[in-house]
């Protein structure tokens, strides 16, 4: 069968390496590469250190059967730049070490992408824009359903349509995930992000050491997540740390574990995608090739 497209995945591991495997496991048998991205000095962006003990190298090796996983060493810390800077170009160093053709996503350690075959198909469908992707430059934005806190019944959760980029055919953001100059399109796949419903010690760690260290204060807004629980959830509105509106109400399911969450989460949102109208990109094309 003639492949007509490849689909790609990169992985920023750093800290957090731990969810990785949830992540791959959502995605290993419809991708084409995998490519982990690590810093060989163990540095955050912050420039503090962490550790990645060998087990989890020896757990890669095993798992990947079909010797499609890449680990991709470089020094990813600049002194010099921020810790959001510091992302972005990590994050398109990543996207260069995939490749100039394919589609590639850009997901975190902790990001799980159910129903990967659904996925796939979408992108399939989609390969001409891989033909000459200068000329058709495009990304695909997904649906966050955020899991805030593990509570003693199950998780504390997002789900108001939260958007985000992660899928190109590109090898350069301009910030993070993102290219404003790239035209983007939304597409209905969801993605569970395990984002704060972590360990305690683990929330510390994030905060610290994550591109948004210096965008709020981190010190009050732990104070709140560490408060929050199952009797006094339903009291707060409006709770993201930058953009209040944005995170505006909690819901809990009831779940053991991040693998029932997903799915459970799965067998009440199926994963429907929907094909986008392209149309206008064909002028774009044309004016490339033609201008005078």
């Amino acid at each position: 069968m003639l492949k007509l497209t490849s689909i790609k995945v990169g992985y920023i591991v750093s800290y957090d390496y731990e969810y990785l495997l949830t992540s791959i496991n959502t995605l290993y048998d419809y991708v084409d590469k995998i490519v982990l991205a690590i810093d060989i000095n163990r540095q955050t962006w912050s420039g503090n250190k962490f550790e990645i003990p060998q087990s989890f190298f020896d757990s890669i090796k095993e798992f990947d059967k079909r010797n499609i996983i890449e680990i991709y060493f470089e020094d990813f810390y600049v002194p010099s730049l921020s810790p959001m800077e510091c992302e972005t170009r990590e994050r398109n160093l990543l996207l260069k070490k995939l490749g100039r053709k394919g589609w590639k996503l850009q997901l975190d350690v902790d990001e799980y992408i159910y129903d990967f075959k659904t996925v796939k198909k979408f992108l399939l469908r989609n390969w001409f824009f891989n033909v000459f992707p200068k000329l058709t430059p495009m990304q695909f934005r997904g649906k966050l359903i955020t899991l805030f806190k593990e509570i003693q019944d199950g998780f504390l959760y997002i789900d108001n349509n939260e958007r985000f980029s992660f899928i190109t055919n590109g090898i350069q953001n301009e910030t993070a995930r993102l290219d404003s100059k790239t035209p983007s399109f939304y597409t209905d796949i969801v993605v569970v992000h395990q984002s704060w419903a972590r360990k305690k010690e683990e929330i510390v760690q994030k905060i610290s050491n994550w591109g948004h260290r210096d965008d709020f204060d981190t010190a009050a807004y732990y104070d709140f997540w560490d408060k929050l629980n199952q009797s006094n959830y339903l009291d707060y509105v409006n709770i993201h740390p930058m953009r209040p509106e944005l995170w505006n109400k909690l819901y809990l399911l009831n779940c053991n574990g991040i693998n029932e969450f997903i799915t459970n989460y799965a067998v009440l949102h199926p994963q429907k995608i929907t094909q986008f109208d392209s149309r206008f990109l064909y002028d774009k094309v044309k004016k490339k090739l033609f201008k005078k």
